[in-house]
């Protein structure tokens, strides 16, 4: 019985965190990385990765389409960009 109990309360503690964390990827607050963002021809805007927030390196790429949540938030931090602009950005937290 105590058994069945501790991993109820395990699985409703995983599950809760797998929600967080999608949340979190779907509509980012911040960025805790530094690169270069480039606005494609149709307006999608794609993040080179280079640096974590601590100055460690990576090397990913992210990409928001114009429809995507977080689309505006992050292009209001780029501070605006036309088509085919590239601009270096720094971590920000909102």
């Amino acid at each position: 019985m105590k058994a069945a109990a501790i991993v109820a309360i395990m699985l409703c503690g995983a599950g809760t965190c797998v929600a967080q964390q999608s949340r979190s990827s779907d509509a980012r607050p911040s960025m805790p990385y530094a690169g270069t963002a480039v606005m494609q021809d149709d307006g999608t805007l794609t993040l080179r990765l280079r640096l974590t927030s601590d100055g460690k390196a990576v090397n990913d790429t992210i990409i928001y389409k114009v429809g995507d949540r977080a689309y505006d938030n992050v292009l209001r931090h780029l501070g605006g960009m036309s088509p085919g602009d590239t601009r270096q950005f720094r971590p920000w937290k909102d």
